[in-house]
């Protein structure tokens, strides 16, 4: 079994430098020369979100066998430094413990002591792997952004399931919409928010890297051939709503966009649109001076999606 290395994500700086031939703009690091991704991958960078919350504390929702077996293979797509994997590979009860591993990541995160299951290879294009190693459960969080070519993935994932075999895609919006029944309450309440939202939509179309792609991942298991399919859409607000204790959420999901926004925003303004740092920054602090707003009750769209590879499939 992998061991979790004792460096962190961020450090053996130069090992790291060398690998992704690293990208500096506006303060941020990018992975590549070639400005593959919109976002960048530095340490300010986080995932991962409200996930948990949603889904039980379970690591997935896919219906397979438990506890995992020794022969169970699962990939990770677009694995970032390998938390998502390293929760399984953790667990305290053992329950999934025992599965194969492996985390497929463009970007090299963790330092020359990381894990062998991780491997760093180009999200798009051919997978590396045999029928042979065809995969019980393909896993893959918030990919909006990183892909242009969403039929070429889903092929990869159809070609690298075993037939039974199951994909979990887990995507949130970059956008926002009003409480229902708050509508009117909410109006001039949110203008910039509205704005960059706009304004980002466009900015990822042009990049050619399209973002909100979550309402569009059941159609695309459907014409990949996937069966059984089943969608979970959460509504997770900005902050909390004090006449709603449910939405307790909100508190992470706003600290999610004080720390995030800037890192989903800088390359696709200043690079994309071509604004200038200044203006960007300042449509950003307008964003964040709306979304403080102790009475704003807005939301934004989380998806669930899984699917099965048909059973008569061939491997």
């Amino acid at each position: 079994m992998a061991t979790r290395s004792k460096k962190q994500p961020g450090h053996d700086l130069e090992y790291l430098r060398i690998r992704n031939d690293h990208t500096w703009e506006n303060g941020r690091r990018y992975h590549g020369h070639k400005s593959e991704f919109p976002f960048p991958d530095d340490r300010r960078t986080t995932a991962g979100i409200v996930w948990p919350d949603l889904t039980g504390r379970k690591p997935f929702v896919a219906p397979l066998n438990l506890p995992l077996k020794k022969n169970t293979k699962i990939l990770d797509i677009a694995a970032r430094g390998g938390a998502w994997l390293y929760s399984l590979q953790d667990s305290d009860d053992g329950i999934y413990s025992k599965a194969r591993l492996t985390g497929l990541e463009p970007a090299w995160m963790v330092g020359d002591a990381g894990p062998a299951w991780l491997l760093h290879r180009d999200l798009e294009g051919p997978w590396p792997f045999t029928a042979k190693e065809a995969f019980h459960l393909i896993h893959s969080e918030a990919l909006g952004g990183l892909l242009k070519d969403w039929d070429g993935f889903y092929t990869n994932v159809f070609k690298h399931l075993v037939p039974g075999g199951w994909v979990e895609i887990r995507e949130h919006n970059l956008k926002f919409c009003p409480r229902e029944g708050k509508e009117k309450e909410m109006e001039g309440k949110w203008d910039a928010i509205q704005q960059w939202s706009e304004l980002m939509d466009e900015a990822a179309e042009k990049f050619g890297k399209k973002i909100n792609m979550g309402a569009k991942q059941k159609e695309l298991m459907e014409q990949t051939g996937l069966v059984d399919i089943q969608e979970q859409i959460f509504k997770i607000p900005t902050r909390v709503w004090k006449d709603d204790p449910t939405t307790k959420n909100g508190r992470y999901y706003h600290k999610h966009w004080i720390r995030n926004i800037e890192g989903y925003s800088l390359r696709l303004f200043t690079k994309t649109l071509g604004w200038s740092k200044e203006d960007t920054d300042n449509l950003l602090k307008r964003v964040l001076q709306e979304l403080d707003q102790e009475d704003l009750q807005l939301y934004s769209l989380f998806y669930l999606i899984i699917g099965k590879k048909p059973t008569s499939a061939t491997r």
